[in-house]
């Protein structure tokens, strides 16, 4: 049965995690926003004065695309510290499948069965608001394109990630973008997202913003510091239709569609980029620049000190 704190169009991602289409759509995240978040790792331990490794809760893990960061950073982004223990939390056992299949062909060893087990990374059941650790455990809390899925559930959520994450830690959003801004550059963004987003149907999706009323909770007030820190890195990847085509069937409410529905969408995806001007990479390959938005909160755990 379906946690009831998970959203019922989420649990579409199972689908597309465990047939790897998912991961092989999805991009990983800019050095840029790395560079934010490890230097926050690196504040986390000064807070705390903490010695040797850290250990870092990711929630709403996914196939691990961000979790591999962690494990194996950019060489062009800051030192991370060592981390002892990353764990893993996710719902869809879908998802799971494909994290831990994604994590074993890069030679990763992934456990399942909890903090107190040897290997390093470990991907276990829970959700938001039912985190499988101990209090205060988490030097740092990672939620990489996941937390607008916790619309219903805000409060609870932040309880329970205030209670798993050390006084002085931060908490750190991300997400990854398709960015319309720029329709003269790239005027087929804006309409492939009119396409598939009439199937959004009141889901709760991070573009809409309703997740920001986190900021007025008083479990909020309560648990946070008030002031907050969002960074923004704009970017192009490298794409071919079928990458365009592919990164919009592994969307949740996409995936929830009918077959046929689903192969609608696919030709009315392909007809606009078929007519519509591009920024060509290499026009002779069909590859072209895809637009992207990167956006990163930093979210601090109060601490008992009022200085730190």
């Amino acid at each position: 049965m379906a946690s009831t704190s998970v959203h019922p169009v989420a649990d579409a991602f199972s689908t597309s995690g465990s047939s790897g289409l998912y991961d092989k759509a999805r991009p990983s995240y800019p050095p840029e926003s790395l560079s934010r978040i490890f230097t926050a790792f690196h504040q986390s331990i000064e807070n705390n004065k903490k010695d040797g490794g850290i250990n870092v809760l990711e929630v709403g893990a996914g196939t691990g695309i961000f979790t591999r960061l962690l494990i194996s950073p950019p060489e062009t982004t800051p030192e991370i510290p060592q981390i002892n223990k990353i764990i893993a939390v996710e719902p869809g056992p879908g998802m799971r499948e494909g994290f831990s299949s994604a994590l074993t062909k890069k030679n990763i060893p992934v456990g399942t069965t909890g903090v107190n087990s040897e290997e390093k990374v470990q991907i276990l059941p829970g959700t938001f608001d039912s985190i499988p650790v101990e209090d205060g455990w988490a030097d740092a809390i990672v939620i990489a394109q996941a937390f607008h899925w916790s619309h219903g559930h805000y409060e609870n959520a932040l309880k329970e990630l205030g209670r798993v994450l050390k006084p002085g830690a931060p908490l750190v959003l991300i997400w990854n973008l398709e960015d319309r801004s720029l329709p003269d550059i790239h005027p087929w963004v804006p309409k492939i997202r009119d396409i598939y987003e009439q199937f959004e149907k009141g889901t709760p999706q991070y573009r809409l913003g309703w997740w920001q009323v986190i900021f007025d909770l008083p479990e909020f007030e309560e648990l946070y510091e008030e002031v907050w820190e969002r960074y923004e890195t704009k970017r192009t990847l490298s794409v071919t239709v079928d990458g365009v085509v592919e990164r919009i069937l592994s969307k949740s409410y996409i995936t929830a569609l009918s077959e046929e529905e689903k192969a609608q969408v696919e030709k009315n995806i392909r007809e606009v980029m078929e007519r519509e001007r591009k920024q060509w990479d290499d026009e002779g390959k069909g590859v072209f620049k895809y637009p992207y938005e990167t956006d990163v909160y930093i979210i601090w755990r109060k601490s008992a000190n009022p200085h730190i």
